[in-house]
């Protein structure tokens, strides 16, 4: 049954934990109680559509002010962090695919596993977000959680987003993935795909005009068939994010393993090395002794018999 966990429902649920509570009373997030367009003029991902229905947002004017201001530092602070996995994948790519499929299967699939709270003591952590937006990721969160029930088409902009999308699934208070994603060629192709685009040029890469138009919509169809209003704004961008952020926990895993991986392997090969070498030296050591003794062995020039013996000339004179 779709039409459940909409974009409206974000702004219903928003506005009542905002407004009653100061914040969002079902998590740990940390809540504490230059203009919108400029905001949003920061935000590169934002499509030109999604702006429009900004302006239709019911939300206090400096309440969006706020949340604006935290989408522009949760997608800098992001950014700053590109460098990292593009200089991973540039490095040691080719190493890390070709470790990838020497595993089994289930020992991927443990890469795969995210708990709900680990994303929360991020946002905690690492985002000092006001209470505008901490309230909106709550919800945000949830949705994301449900989203099959919106009756919403993929976010994503790529294959290899949409991908993931398709297969990020909540189990028993966790993230993880379906079995296709870490099973099959195409899962892995879609895996490296992912990999790559957490170094590439944009956060968020645009969607084509085809993928938005259709992805608009199948959002007023749920709307409408909910009875609401599909003319408010829509979370699209933030539930990219989120996913986002949950793709890097996984990809921070999976380097992890790799890393130990290689340094147990080059341990094999230095203990290795230590083994042989011990050998070695008492070879080189073992040689000059028996040089000697071979040395000592044969006649000296000294001591060879002459060939003519004094005794044998005196005989014979």
């Amino acid at each position: 049954m779709f039409g459940r966990f909409l974009d409206t429902w974000v702004v219903d649920r928003v506005l009542f934990e905002y407004v009653n509570q100061g914040g969002c009373g079902c998590c740990g997030f940390n809540h504490a109680g230059m203009g919108l367009q400029d905001f949003m003029a920061l935000c590169s991902d934002v499509e030109t559509d999604d702006g429009k229905k900004q302006k239709l947002s019911p939300f206090p004017a400096p309440m969006q002010e706020e949340m604006w201001a935290d989408r522009v530092k949760f997608r800098k602070s992001m950014k700053g962090d590109m460098a990292m996995y593009k200089e991973r994948v540039e490095v040691d790519g080719a190493e890390f695919v070709e470790w990838w499929y020497s595993i089994s299967p289930e020992k991927r699939r443990s890469v795969f596993v995210m708990p709900k709270e680990e994303l929360q003591v991020i946002f905690n952590t690492k985002y000092d977000f006001k209470p505008a937006y901490a309230t909106t990721l709550c919800a945000i969160v949830e949705q994301v959680q449900k989203f099959d029930a919106t009756g919403y088409k993929a976010d994503g902009a790529t294959d290899c987003e949409i991908y993931l999308e398709e297969h990020l699934v909540f189990k028993r208070g966790a993230w993880v993935i379906k079995e296709e994603y870490y099973s099959t060629d195409e899962g892995c192709d879609m895996f490296f795909g992912m990999l790559m685009q957490l170094g590439g040029d944009h956060l968020m890469p645009k969607r084509p005009k085809e993928l938005r138009e259709e992805s608009e919509e199948a959002r007023k169809a749920a709307e409408d068939a909910a009875g609401r209003s599909n003319m408010g704004p829509t979370f699209r961008g933030d539930r990219r994010l989120v996913r986002l952020q949950i793709f890097r926990y996984f990809a921070n895993i999976a380097w992890r393993k790799f890393e130990r991986f290689r340094a147990a392997e080059a341990a094999k090969v230095t203990a290795v090395a230590e083994e042989e070498t011990p050998a070695a030296s008492a070879e080189s050591e073992k040689k000059p002794d028996e040089e000697e003794g071979e040395a000592s062995s044969r006649p000296q020039l000294s001591e060879a018999t002459p060939p003519n013996p004094p005794d044998a000339v005196d005989s014979v004179q």
